[in-house]
């Protein structure tokens, strides 16, 4: 059941951030909410449904919006499994660790993405791209997580019955 959950929320989140999201941007800093998805799937199930939800929906941005293929998949990838490693280690009930994840997730993309293109030959202004469009799109992407984790709380966590006295 998780498994068309999670296809749902994937094919959904790309109508959504291909269609609505663009005209919703601040300074022309649009929100990923692909990164926020990743995070927050490998923070509530693991690290291999946080890693596979990486790859996935990488691969969707790279197929449809990207001139080089596979970089977003491999950078979700890995978000979704580092962050899914210590997925026990965290507590679930803290509000501050999902925006503090999806903080460090968005600086480590933008940093990863910036190396890959470095290397494939792209030439990008990093000190510029990072004062313009990294710290807004960090606060964004931090702001929006605290919905979207309250959101897959109700979606992923089963209410337990409990019997006895209190």
């Amino acid at each position: 059941m998780d498994f068309i959950i999670i296809f749902l929320i994937i094919v959904i989140n790309f109508i959504f951030q291909s269609t609505v999201l663009p005209s919703l941007g601040i300074f022309g800093v649009v929100p990923n909410t692909g990164i926020i998805i990743v995070v927050l799937v490998a923070l509530i199930k693991g690290k291999n449904a946080g890693s596979m939800v990486g790859l996935l929906i990488g691969l969707l941005q790279d197929i449809i919006f990207s001139t080089v293929v596979g970089v977003n998949g491999i950078i979700y990838f890995f978000i979704g499994y580092i962050i899914g490693i210590s997925e026990d280690k965290l507590s679930k009930d803290n509000l501050l660790i999902p925006i503090f994840l999806t903080l460090l997730s968005t600086l480590f993309y933008h940093l990863s993405y910036y190396l890959f293109m470095f290397f494939l030959g792209h030439n990008i202004n990093f000190s510029a791209f990072f004062k313009q469009i990294v710290l807004l799109e960090m606060l964004y992407n931090g702001l929006l997580s605290i919905l979207f984790y309250k959101l897959f709380n109700k979606i992923f966590t089963v209410p337990s019955i409990r019997f006895g006295k209190k």
